[in-house]
């Protein structure tokens, strides 16, 4: 109750101010929104521009995807909320995260003040402002493969604004497809930025199996690998949360204690090279994985091969990304079971949602399903 005075409040404050303020880039919200870049560009003919990269036919389990290259000028980008913010001081509602289904719903309109403005001149292009190795591989690398199929040329942009990777595997896969050799700008660094000329990339938010083939075939071809079983890694693996703070498996050791006895082997993808994870994965034939980035390797594995993601039952909900993997199942004809589990919230995730929570299967309920679904 309380929490919802405030946030009326909030937004209340933000409303007035907005008679009051030149601009968000001083005080206040945005001065309204548009419904998407294509209401924008209707509006505002010669502010921009928007090329199709991509328009992949829907199979019957998945919806087209279409993918396009939008530019426009003076644009802003604002990391918290997360918002692209037009040239004349509005929002582009269906290109901004919200998890909510009307435009008022957006956090930005309960600012009271946004982040000190940072300003680039040039070609700016926006690709990302996380650093999980899912969104490295599913999205990202997918668009910049998509944009140089089109023709054209990273070397365009005067910079990019994309995270560096902290991990090994992400460092290798930036440098494969020439993010390392890029003028980087961070998000998280300046949180609130206009562009001279901004480009972006949107679409329908589900996995392209064509982008998809083109990624992989470069990982491929760089590592001069032919996905094919060397024998070498194990048959049945286990994936490990390692050191993540969100979506902890509590009972990993009692769990893997008990699933011993079938020959499972543990390992933690943070931990291991782009070629070790590759390997791992496109040798294995079971794996069982909490929900989480790890999983984003099951696009090297072999068709039919079986997965068993284990998910608080929490997971799942109508705003939810929680069936990516599943998605991503699919598209590599991978035989995908959904294991759910109680999931605990700690403290340290006050105001995150339970998609986050620790994870806590029960070990012999575990054991039986992956018996059961595997067919051991």
């Amino acid at each position: 109750m309380i929490k919802d005075l405030k946030n009326w409040a909030k937004y209340e404050i933000a409303i007035l101010l907005t008679k009051v303020s030149p601009s968000s880039k001083i005080f206040g919200p945005p001065k309204g929104h548009y419904t998407d870049i294509d209401e924008y560009l209707k509006h505002n003919s010669e502010a921009g521009t928007k090329k199709l990269l991509l328009d992949e036919k829907a199979t019957d389990q998945q919806q087209n995807f279409a993918r396009h290259l939008v530019s426009i000028t003076n644009g802003r980008i604002n990391l918290n909320p997360w918002s692209f913010i037009t040239e004349d001081d509005k929002l582009l509602f269906k290109e901004s995260s919200c998890y909510g289904p009307v435009p008022k719903d957006h956090w930005v309109f309960r600012s009271i003040k946004l982040p000190k403005l940072h300003k680039l001149a040039g070609k700016t292009l926006f690709l990302s402002s996380r650093s999980n190795y899912w969104h490295l591989l599913a999205d990202e690398l997918c668009d910049l493969t998509l944009l140089t199929e089109s023709g054209i040329n990273l070397n365009e942009f005067d910079q990019i604004v994309f995270e560096k990777s902290y991990f090994n595997a992400g460092k290798e896969l930036q440098a494969i497809f020439g993010l390392n050799q890029a003028s980087q700008v961070s998000l998280n660094k300046f949180l609130h930025i206009e562009c001279e000329e901004l480009f972006f990339f949107t679409g329908t938010f589900c996995l392209s199996k064509h982008a998809l083939s083109l990624v992989k075939y470069k990982i491929d071809s760089f590592l001069e690998l032919s996905w094919s079983k060397s024998g070498k890694s194990s048959k049945r693996i286990i994936v490990s949360r390692g050191s993540s703070t969100t979506r902890r498996w509590l009972n990993e050791n009692d769990c893997i204690k008990l699933l011993d006895t079938l020959n499972f082997k543990l390992i933690d993808p943070s931990k291991l090279s782009l070629s070790q994870q590759v390997e791992a994965f496109s040798n294995a034939e079971i794996i069982l994985s909490p929900h989480g980035a790890g999983l984003t390797n099951i696009m090297f594995c072999s068709p039919g091969t079986k997965v068993i993601e284990i998910r608080s039952q929490e997971q799942g909900g109508e705003y939810s990304s929680a069936k990516c993997y599943e998605e991503l199942s699919q598209i590599m004809n991978i035989e995908h079971h959904v294991f759910k589990c109680e999931q605990v919230k700690r403290k340290e995730l006050k105001g995150r949602s339970l998609e986050d929570a620790d994870l806590v299967p029960d070990p012999e309920k575990l054991k039986n399903f992956v018996c059961e679904k595997v067919f051991i």
